[in-house]
């Protein structure tokens, strides 16, 4: 066993599967992702923790009889590796049998390597002293609290029973921060970036929309609720509508056509919204840290444009799945992309004649139609065709469905999260009321 301490991870997922069929599994698969990480932690005070990790997990699946059962384990020690190998084959024994249970039949990639070599750090402090230095300028009344520079760097393994394998290695930067503003006694509640690219955050405030974010938390001191209960339009930041895509992508998903809860089944081909919606996946995308070369079962990913000007494409439908359907998969990985338009904010603002800039939505999941309801945070009135001002957290409710279709704007402006892109969109037909 000596000799799995000091294997490369991908001759360590190749050992685990061997060993693994040594046992009795009749197909089995591993993943290790070894990973490297470095943060600073800082608040308004400046920089309070600075710290390095490193750590190995590695995820082993096992096939016997068309049942499939799966362990993970950190390290490499003869015992850790025995103990994982037979909690795999226990749960194995345990599970269902499924004709979509097997290993993957793919093409095996040449080794990839992503982003920088290592961690600029003294360019992560420039970036943590710039942005502190400018909220002390101009956001006294902002208070922070996590907030992460960090870069990570990992090396991610594949092998299956078929001999299949991957290998690839992605280093990002990254930025998180949390802040509130505070007056006296007057609070709004928390805001946040979380962002990723392949350079230094030299200055932070040239990505993710933190001015605009950092502008209207400060605004929301000054709060009001909405006149009267309305049904009027709704402008959805990026931050939202990353948040909003996630029903719509698993509705899209080949679980939800398996379980024949989804909207959209027997859609492919049809206009499921406006023309101006355009939604792609692209975990192939350079550019993009958030992508991936392969998924979880070793298959090469490829980019998908899943909705073009309104027409549903395909679906989103990884390995098991597609076993499961019969038809060819299509997703793995994700990468969301929603395309940007040709109107200016300031414009889209302008001619809204009733509505909201919807900055955050806080509810539970819809249901199977995509019904939606909740609560609208760090957002603000819109009347004539200007901001009236912040509001107190408001009720939204619709369904996505009509969403999609009654958008009737999408903005140039776009933001690059590192994980996926998205501009403002605005739509039709929200009712919105006090809460």
């Amino acid at each position: 066993m000596t000799a799995l301490h000091d294997a490369a991870v991908e001759d360590f997922c190749g050992e685990l599967v061997a060993l693994a069929l040594a046992k009795g599994a009749s197909a089995a698969q591993a993943q290790t992702r070894r990973s490297r990480y470095f943060e600073m932690q800082f608040d308004n005070r400046g920089p309070d923790l600075v710290r390095s990790t490193e750590n190995e997990v590695s995820a082993l699946t096992v096939f016997r009889d068309g049942k499939r059962g799966a362990a993970s384990l950190n390290g490499r020690s003869k015992e850790d590796v025995a103990a994982a190998i037979e909690a795999a084959m226990a749960s194995a024994e345990a599970g269902v049998p499924d004709d979509a249970n097997d290993v993957a039949d793919a093409p095996s990639l040449p080794p990839s390597r992503h982003g920088p070599e290592s961690a600029d750090r003294a360019q992560m402090a420039a970036g943590i002293e710039a942005f502190l230095s400018r909220i002390r300028a101009e956001f006294p009344l902002l208070r922070t609290r996590d907030c992460l520079s960090s870069f990570s760097d990992a090396d991610v393994a594949f092998a299956n029973s078929h001999g299949l394998r991957q290998k690839e290695r992605r280093a990002a930067y990254g930025f998180t921060a949390m802040f509130m503003a505070k007056d006296g006694a007057r609070t709004t509640s928390l805001n946040y970036v979380d962002s990723s690219r392949f350079t230094p955050f030299v200055d932070p405030f040239q990505s993710a929309g933190l001015e605009r974010l950092m502008i209207e938390t400060t605004q929301s001191l000054d709060r009001k609720p909405v006149p009267q209960k309305f049904d009027g339009d709704v402008i959805v930041t990026p931050e939202c509508l990353a948040s909003l895509l996630g029903p719509i992508v698993n509705a899209l998903s080949g679980a939800a056509l398996f379980a024949g809860t989804t909207p959209f089944r027997g859609k492919k081909g049809q206009a499921i919204a406006s023309p101006l919606f355009s939604l792609s996946n692209r975990p192939r995308d350079p550019q993009s840290p958030g992508g991936a070369d392969f998924d979880d079962h070793g298959v090469p990913t490829r980019d998908l444009d899943l909705v073009a000007k309104g027409v549903l494409n395909d679906y989103l439908v990884d390995f098991f799945f597609s076993k499961k359907l019969r038809l060819p998969q299509t997703a793995g990985a994700s990468n969301f992309h929603v395309a940007a338009g040709d109107m200016s904010l300031e414009d889209m603002i302008a001619r809204t004649k009733r509505g909201i800039l919807f900055s955050r939505f806080s509810g539970g999941a819809p249901n199977a139609a995509l019904d939606f309801a909740g609560i609208a945070k760090n957002s603000f009135y819109i009347e004539d065709g200007q901001v009236r001002h912040a509001l107190e957290e408001t009720m939204v409710s619709g369904n996505f469905c009509e969403l999609l279709r009654n958008i009737h704007a999408v903005s140039a402006e776009s933001v690059d999260y590192g994980s996926g892109s998205y501009p403002f969109v605005a739509a039709s037909g929200v009712t919105i009321s006090s809460k």
